[in-house]
């Protein structure tokens, strides 16, 4: 075995470790609102007794929920429906970490009435100073765009420019004659996420809970016009059962959403909630992250070109970031790049041939532990990473016959159908890994 590579790899674990504590406080920790995690949905009608809460939200946390999504009025009640029950639920959540996000059905008859109404949700506090995490406004009966507008406008005027806010419509696929009439790029002005309603169960055709959740988020970022929005999809719940469940959670994963959740018809069953248990299986716990890295590197010029952040990132695209963090120069030339990556003991099997290729897990892993390695003997000697030559910092590494075939601990996924599908790195997890260990790489 390779002592000094597993101990750079240590290393580097121990780096990202780090990194990942210290961004919780900087700009790319969990953005506020949504958290990472399952989440449900309930009703005014649903809101459990206060004498229940404590056993509910017990509930909740035994299987991994960590959002719950609670009406909060509609166009024809008060603003806040239920106080003594909502302030007794918003403390017993955040006790249990779970956040919760206010929802209110809007008819946008009178749009800042309606909207009104989800500013006093959103400044609701309970006996003891807690509030609501964010608010989720539902538009779904009326999508005229200045209606959308002036409701969505002054909920941002009230609630200021950093307050988390998500927008609620439903999934483009839908047939309904008002769904064509969204405003997806003015929604994407006002609001941080966007949550489609993703219901597959229609009396009109039969739809696949994974098709139609995998169409639903090309659509939603086909009209929105940008890869890094965020997405979180509601799933359809509504006597529903845990193989379309396991279905649409599949589908999220595979085309790169950070959150999900579940609408229930009335209540979420036991079988529900097993399936939402199983919630990490699809998702990593750092989604949110990994989007916000995507975000981030955007803004650094890289990954502009790219349109769907689920996609599979090349060898040439992840090498090409790695040697310009490293030496702050542009290798464009494929065999200049190969010559590079060799010369410096990057990755001694790697060939112009091959960029094209996708990157792996466990290969993406393995090259930035060596590249956060030379950059530190680089700066132990006093030398600049010089892309034509390596004097000092060439390293000669010995190739192994069985590189390529060593998988990684997520090589084996599983994909919709049911076969293995070969360990691939997308873009969202390429940026999260890149920007974890930005800093070293300087």
């Amino acid at each position: 075995m390779d002592i000094r590579r597993v101990f750079i790899s240590a290393a580097l674990m121990a780096f990202f470790v780090s990194f990942n504590s210290s961004a919780q406080a900087g700009s790319l920790s969990e953005p506020p609102g949504i958290a990472d995690g399952p989440g449900i949905w309930m009703n005014i009608w649903s809101h459990p007794p206060v004498n229940e809460t404590e056993e509910y939200c017990l509930n909740l946390n035994r299987h991994g929920v960590r959002n719950v999504f609670v009406q909060t009025s509609r166009s024809n009640t008060e603003a806040i429906r239920n106080p003594d029950r909502l302030g007794k639920l918003i403390e017993t959540c955040h006790r249990y970490k779970i956040r919760v996000i206010a929802w209110s059905f809007s008819m946008l008859d009178n749009p800042e009435a309606d909207a009104q109404k989800m500013v006093d949700a959103a400044q609701f506090r309970t006996p003891r100073g807690d509030k609501f995490d964010s608010i989720a406004a539902n538009m779904e009966k009326d999508l005229s765009a200045w209606k959308v507008e002036k409701y969505s406008r002054y909920l941002r005027d009230k609630l200021g420019k950093d307050y988390p806010l998500v927008a609620v419509v439903f999934s483009p696929l839908n047939k309904a004659p008002q769904v064509a009439r969204t405003p997806w790029k003015m929604l994407d002005q006002y609001y941080d996420v966007i949550a489609p309603m993703n219901y597959w169960n229609s009396k009109y055709a039969d739809y696949k809970a994974y098709d139609y959740t995998r169409d639903t988020v090309k659509k939603v970022r086909e009209l929105i016009g940008r890869p890094d929005a965020e997405i979180h999809v509601i799933g359809d719940g509504m006597k529903t059962h845990s193989k379309e469940i396991h279905d649409f959670m599949r589908a999220c994963r595979d085309n790169g959403v950070t959150s999900a959740s579940l609408y229930p018809f009335h209540q979420v069953t036991d079988e529900q909630y097993d399936c939402l248990a199983r919630y990490t299986d699809y998702f990593p716990v750092n989604a949110r992250f990994s989007l916000a890295a995507f975000k981030e590197l955007r803004k650094q010029g890289e990954f502009v070109a790219v349109k769907d952040p689920s996609s599979s990132v090349s060898r040439n695209e992840f090498y090409s970031i790695i040697s310009r963090k490293l030496t702050g120069a542009e290798i464009s030339d494929s065999n200049a790049l190969a010559n590079f990556v060799r010369n410096f003991g990057l990755d001694p099997a790697y060939s112009a041939a091959s960029g094209n290729d996708v990157i792996g897990h466990k290969e993406a892993l393995d090259v930035i532990a060596r590249a956060v390695d030379l950059k530190s003997r680089a700066k132990k000697i006093g030398t600049p990473i010089d892309p034509h030559n390596p004097g000092q910092l060439a390293r000669r590494a010995r190739t192994r016959a069985d590189k390529w075939f060593v998988p990684s601990a997520r090589a084996a996924v599983v994909s919709h159908n049911g076969t293995a599908s070969h360990d691939r790195l997308n873009y969202l997890e390429a940026a999260r890994i890149i920007l974890s260990a930005d800093s070293a790489l300087r």
